[in-house]
């Protein structure tokens, strides 16, 4: 698994602040591993540390390359 990762940074009342993120997961799995592995990916972000600390502030867009 990897992922690519990248974010847009914005003047905000004269202060750079990044206000969006992208996260593209690429994972190899087993074809009979498909269901567990989109059911891990849609609950993920509830038990991430910093999604949880910024998706009040920062819009997230998460998604998942497979690859069997």
């Amino acid at each position: 698994m990897f992922s690519e990762v990248e974010g847009d940074i914005e003047s905000i009342d004269g202060v750079l602040r990044i206000t969006k993120i992208r996260v593209i997961y690429h994972l190899k799995y087993a074809e009979d591993e498909e269901e567990k592995v989109q059911r891990a990916f849609k609950s993920h972000p509830l038990k991430c540390p910093a999604y949880m600390t910024l998706r009040d502030v920062v819009e997230f867009t998460l998604s998942l390359k497979l690859v069997s």
